[in-house]
């Protein structure tokens, strides 16, 4: 976790006993954790729309180049493959 040993673990615990104190550690600790469970909802929004924006700019280039003039028939393509795979289900049924 974070790169973080048994060794430093100890020397931050010790460190957090003496600077924030045995009573109030508790305490510290749970704010600690609701800020880090924030900042990981945060973090992981952000890839989601990272994610959602890459996806659409890719979707954008594909579409561009399907509607090149003289480009691919993406339809035919997509007709053709089709059809084959339904004469590929009904020659495995008929076998």
């Amino acid at each position: 976790m974070f790169g973080i040993g048994l060794p430093e673990f100890l020397v931050i615990l010790v460190v957090a006993v003496v600077v924030i104190g045995p009573k109030d550690l508790p305490q510290a600790l749970y704010a600690a954790g609701k800020l880090f469970r924030k900042f990981r909802l945060l973090t992981a929004d952000i890839q989601k729309s990272l994610d959602h924006i890459m996806r659409e700019g890719e979707l954008d280039d594909i579409v561009q180049e399907a509607n090149k003039p003289g480009g691919e028939n993406l339809q035919q393509k997509v007709e053709q493959q089709i059809q084959a795979e339904v004469k590929n289900q009904k020659n495995d049924t008929a076998a």
